[in-house]
C-alpha cells in the first residue's frame, strides 16, 4: 500500500482506569481509515484482510504497552467482514454495547488533535536534553516538537514518499526545530536543543529502508522512566531480544500475537532475560555498544538535506508563506506532507 498513516490519525485520549498492574492502560489512540474524505474525494481503496492486519501491526508497533490503539473506518471493510460471523456467533449485540458503554466511562477526553506524549530516539543524551528543555513549555509547544520528531524525523514507514522526499522531510523538520528555538525555547537552552534535534535528524537520515518501506534506525529502543530533567534510561528487554537473539524473538512474537495468553508471553520474556543474562553477563553491554558504534560510524558525520533551507522562521506567518511558496513551485513534491504541515500549523 502507498499510504501515509499519519493522515488517518484522529487524536489521543487519556484513560483514567483500564486494567491494572502490568496490564494497566492509560492512553487511547484513534485511527480512522475511510475511503473518502469529508469532501467526497477518494483517499484510499478498501484494504484486504492482509493489508489491514499489516497496517494495524505497523501502527501498533509505534506505541508502548500502556497504549490501546483503536482502528475504524470503511477502508477496513475486509477485516470487519471476516470477524462479523465470529461476533454474531459468540457475543450478542446487547453485550457488546454494554461493554463499550463501560469502556467509554473509563475515558477522560481531551480536546486535542495531536498528542504531546514524548517521542524518543533511543539516544539518551539527545532525548534527555529535549525532555528537560520542554519540561516547562506549554502543552502545544511540546506537541510541536514531538510532532516534528515523529512525523519529520523518525517516521516508521516511507511508502508514501521517495527517498529524496524522506530526506527533504527531515530538512523541513530542522527548520521547524529552528522555529521552535527562536520562539519558545529559552535563550540558555537554544544551542543544546538544536544540537539534540540535529543529532536525531542525522539518525533519521542514516535510517535504512527495507523493501516494504519500513525504516530501521539501528539504535537500541530504550525504556524510559520519569520525565523532563528526571528522565532515566533502562534497557528494553524486547528490543534487546530482537537484536541479540532472533530465534527467541520469533517465539516471543508468536506468543505475543495471542492476546488471550499475555501472561505466558510475559513469563517467556522474563525467563529469557534472566537466563541470557546469567549465561552471558556482558550481553547488555554488547547490546548497548552496538548502538554507540553505529552512531559513531554512521550517524555522527551525516550530511543533512538542505531542501527547505530557505524557509523563513521569523514568525508563524512568514514560515507558512515560505512553505506555500515552496508548494506552489514544487506542486508534486512531498505534497501530502506539506498539506499535513499546513493543516497542523493552521490548527
Amino acid at each position: 500500500m502507498n499510504i501515509d498513516y499519519s493522515q488517518f490519525y484522529r487524536g489521543t485520549t487519556g484513560i483514567t482506569s483500564y486494567g491494572n498492574g502490568a496490564y494497566k492502560k492509560d492512553t487511547l489512540v484513534k485511527y480512522e481509515f475511510n475511503t473518502l474524505d469529508e469532501h467526497g474525494n477518494q483517499v484510499m481503496d478498501k484494504m484486504s484482510k492482509e493489508e489491514t492486519l499489516q497496517m494495524m501491526r505497523d501502527i501498533g508497533s509505534q506505541y508502548g504497552e500502556e497504549v490501546i490503539v483503536e482502528f475504524s473506518g470503511d477502508g477496513m471493510a475486509a477485516l470487519v467482514e471476516s470477524k462479523k460471523g465470529a461476533i454474531e456467533d459468540n457475543t450478542t449485540q446487547e453485550a457488546i454495547e454494554k461493554k463499550n458503554a463501560r469502556f467509554q466511562k473509563e475515558i477522560k477526553h481531551y480536546d486535542k488533535s495531536i498528542n504531546d506524549l514524548p517521542i524518543y530516539s533511543g539516544m539518551y543524551d539527545a532525548d534527555k536534553v529535549i525532555a528537560s528543555v520542554l519540561e516547562n513549555c506549554k502543552k502545544e509547544e511540546r506537541e510541536f516538537v514531538y510532532h516534528t520528531i515523529q512525523y519529520n524525523f523518525l517516521i516508521e514507514n516511507s511508502n508514501s514518499m521517495t527517498e529524496e522526499e524522506r530526506r527533504a522531510n527531515i530538512s523541513l523538520g530542522m527548520k521547524k526545530a529552528e522555529y521552535a528555538a527562536e520562539h519558545f525555547i529559552s535563550k540558555d537552552n537554544r544551542k543544546s536543543f538544536l544540537e539534540a534535534m540535529e543529532k536525531i535528524a542525522k539518525l533519521a537520515s542514516a535510517g535504512k529502508v527495507d523493501n516494504h518501506g519500513n525504516i530501521d534506525y539501528r539504535v537500541a529502543k530504550g525504556r524510559y522512566l520519569g520525565h523532563g530533567n528526571s528522565l532515566v534510561y533502562t534497557t528494553n528487554e524486547v528490543d534487546m531480544m530482537q537484536r541479540m537473539d532472533s530465534k527467541a524473538y520469533e517465539e516471543y512474537q508468536k506468543l505475543n500475537q495471542n492476546k488471550d495468553d499475555v501472561l505466558h508471553s510475559l513469563k517467556y520474556l522474563t525467563n529469557w532475560y534472566q537466563d541470557v543474562v546469567t549465561k552471558n553477563p556482558s550481553i547488555i553491554d554488547d547490546y548497548e555498544r552496538q548502538s554507540e558504534e553505529y552512531i559513531e560510524k554512521y550517524v555522527k558525520d551525516q550530511k543533512l538535506d538542505k531542501t527547505f533551507a530557505d524557509i523563513k522562521t521569523k514568525s508563524k506567518a512568514t514560515f507558512l508563506e515560505s512553505l506555500r511558496v515552496f508548494q506552489n513551485n514544487n506542486p508534486k513534491f512531498l505534497s501530502s506532507i506539506i498539506k499535513q504541515e499546513l493543516k497542523f500549523w493552521e490548527i
